[in-house]
């Protein structure tokens, strides 16, 4: 049994993994980490692997390792892509991961990963596993707090799903900027990259997913837990090494 946790930017998520299929999981805080204890229980995982691009899992990682073998996930970790980034040092660990599980389900193909969250972020794959990177932008949260902080007078809005274009209030004209202004920012990255790779597959995730995927023009396969599976198949990808 494997434990794989991802510290994101605000939350933090965590799955116990056996034979590859979820088979609990739960969410909380990057400030609470007991959530992860009461998720295992008197379950006991064999492995376990932390992505932590926040830095705030130390005390986390510590206390694991009393009991069990950690991997605290970096850009050098082994995975299963040839990962072909001019920083790794600085290359997200969760962007990582979306791009390991997006090459496990369209392998051999073009495939570009999106992950809809604190940013909206786009990871790139050659059909011979090359991770040439992508690209990053605000997500939604992130660009009503810059409207709102940014101007004198503009409320800051808590997102929610729309039908429309033509906001008639103020908070309406900031949603539909938004949300839609996403939506067509997606369609546009998918479109330029289809340009060059007619044959282009697309694997979507991330919590605010549900705000773009029945309304994007282009087919995508939207899946849940996008980061949690890839950082699975990476503690996978090492457990060998764990056994030498």
């Amino acid at each position: 049994m494997n434990l794989v946790i991802d510290s994101g930017n605000t939350l933090a998520k965590a799955a116990l993994f056996q034979d590859d299929e979820i088979i609990a999981s739960a969410w909380s805080s990057i400030d609470n980490w007991s959530f992860v204890f009461e998720l295992m229980g008197e379950k006991k995982p064999d492995f376990v692997i932390i992505s932590d691009v926040s830095k705030t899992a130390q005390p986390l990682i510590k206390e694991l390792e009393k009991f069990v073998k950690v991997i605290n996930m970096t850009g050098f970790t082994p995975n299963p892509l040839n990962v072909v980034y001019s920083t790794p040092e600085t290359l997200g660990t969760d962007r990582i991961a979306a791009a390991v599980y997006g090459n496990k389900i369209f392998p051999e193909s073009y495939v570009l990963v999106i992950q809809a969250g604190t940013c909206i972020t786009y990871e790139f794959l050659t059909p011979s596993k090359e991770y040439l990177g992508g690209a990053i932008s605000p997500g939604i949260d992130m660009r009503f707090k810059a409207m709102h902080t940014f101007t004198a007078k503009l409320p800051l809005v808590k997102k929610k799903e729309i039908d429309y274009l033509t906001g008639n209030s103020t908070k309406d004209s900031i949603l539909s900027g938004v949300i839609n202004g996403c939506i067509a920012e997606i369609d546009g990255i998918i479109d330029k990259y289809r340009e060059k790779y007619p044959d282009l597959n697309i694997i979507a995730g991330g919590g605010d997913i549900i705000f773009f995927d029945k309304k994007l023009k282009n087919r995508i396969f939207a899946t849940e837990n996008l980061v949690l599976r890839g950082l699975n198949e990476i503690l996978n990808f090492n457990i060998i090494n764990f056994e030498k």
